[in-house]
């Protein structure tokens, strides 16, 4: 997430592109909240005026609207690469809980704006198909290394690999919403020792071999 790394306001130079009025946008909703952000803090975020960001955007719903579409499609381009560098469905599998954690920083910042996505869509139900098209590339990634893995023989899962998929993308949602509010009980290691057990449990492979660290 390079294009929306923390920082101050920029320099007022040449009219801005789209893309880095989203990003600003996406600064300024990590920081202030969905609900609170307003054009003029896009525009000083971008280093430009409020004119340049309704140059792009008619209004404030256009904007945050596709800035927290653009940051939730963000992640999936390292998750790629990632997942890519290893053959073995077992690494790939501990690659893909790790970045399933809200750990302080970019992989935090990844869930507010999941969170804040879906808090618009509870109140606007045509948006829901652009919910579950994100929705249903994060799963894709957990289906595939799961039936990729059970062919193979390196997984020996509990039930059906879609469905024990499906159990795990359930408990990354549940335990990643408790750890991104801060919840005294559920840390991101708390979370993390709780996914990785259950995964090892669903798979019977050893703990041991999906603790990467």
């Amino acid at each position: 997430m390079d294009a929306m790394a923390k920082g101050t306001t920029t320099t007022r130079t040449a009219r801005p592109t789209a893309a880095s009025i989203l990003a600003a946008a996406a600064r300024a909703i990590n920081r202030r909240g969905v609900e609170a952000t307003r054009i003029a803090d896009i525009a000083a975020e971008a280093g430009t005026s409020t004119g340049t960001v309704h140059y792009y955007f008619a209004t404030k719903d256009d904007v945050l609207l596709a800035a927290l579409k653009w940051a939730n499609e963000q992640p999936y381009a390292r998750v790629d690469e990632l997942l890519g560098r290893d053959d073995d469905d077992v690494v790939r599998l501990a690659t893909l809980l790790e970045l399933s954690i809200p750990y302080p920083g970019p992989q935090r910042d990844e869930w507010v704006f999941f969170l804040e996505l879906w808090g618009w869509i509870l109140h606007r139900p045509d948006l829901v198909p652009d919910g579950e098209s994100i929705d249903s590339r994060w799963r894709s990634y957990f289906v595939d290394v799961v039936r990729s893995g059970t062919a193979s023989g390196a997984f020996r899962p509990v039930a059906p690999p879609d469905e024990v998929a499906d159990r795990l993308v359930a408990l990354v949602d549940g335990l990643g919403l408790k750890a991104v509010l801060g919840q005294a009980w559920m840390t991101p290691e708390r979370m993390r020792e709780v996914l990785l057990r259950f995964a090892a449990d669903e798979l019977r492979v050893p703990y041991e071999a999906l603790d990467r660290r």
